[in-house]
């Protein structure tokens, strides 16, 4: 099928932007950067199914912090020798090396984890951190799971609602062997059991404290905001 006058247009202008040299070098600066920092840095966190080889007990806050012990220190002789290079190339690679490191060193600094080998005064339980998330992905599956609950239910459905309902089909609670073979009369009293015990009704008040906290919180930042706009005014 012979190319509209536009299509030829756009393949001319694709073909000529990455045969520039310009975009040439960077493409190989950043495939250096990521086989130096990016890709392993990926492989620790198992990113984009990436690191299937690493092993899981490093892929921990422990890990991660000896990760970074171990790498920023490469990182930055690589940065010195290629800024000490006469080549254009490397010593635009020592560059981006360098904004790459400052970039880090300062994010790192704001972690206390991350501080706790500079003397500073910063108590680590290294037993459990080495159980916490090293990464958020796992709450941003629980968020897409809400959105896709959100939608299915119209908007109309609470939060909490939406919660009860993830706890009972992430633990398969209606479909497990446990419940799925009781007779209906004991089917209808751990149901019961589940809405109405004493343990039940912990949980609620547990909840009902840490929302109440949450309002509360809420509650003392609006007001603390709208007092600093006043004192603006």
């Amino acid at each position: 099928m012979p190319c509209r006058k536009e299509e030829k247009r756009l393949i001319l202008a694709v073909s000529t932007y990455i045969k520039n040299d310009w975009f040439l070098c960077c493409a190989k600066i950043y495939s250096k950067l990521g086989d130096a920092f990016i890709f392993p840095l990926m492989d620790l966190l198992g990113i984009a199914e990436r690191g299937r080889n690493v092993d899981r007990s490093e892929r921990t806050w422990l890990g991660g912090h000896k990760f970074f012990e171990r790498k920023l220190p490469e990182l930055k002789q690589v940065r010195d020798e290629s800024m000490d290079s006469d080549d254009g190339k490397s010593r635009l690679y020592g560059a981006v090396l360098d904004e790459v490191i400052d970039t880090l060193e300062r994010q790192l600094s704001e972690m206390a984890f991350f501080r706790s080998g500079e003397g500073m005064d910063v108590e680590i339980d290294e037993d459990k951190m080495e159980f916490s998330p090293l990464t958020n992905l796992g709450c941003e599956s629980e968020f897409a799971k809400l959105d896709v609950r959100i939608v299915a239910s119209g908007g109309s459905t609470s939060v909490q609602t939406h919660s009860r309902k993830n706890i009972v089909t992430t633990n398969w609670l209606l479909s497990d062997p446990s419940f799925t073979t009781l007779s209906n009369v004991e089917k209808r009293n751990k149901w019961k059991w589940a809405r109405t015990s004493d343990n039940v009704s912990d949980v609620k008040e547990i909840e009902s404290n840490y929302l109440h906290t949450v309002k509360m919180t809420k509650r003392l930042a609006l007001m603390k905001k709208s007092r600093t706009v006043e004192k603006k005014q």
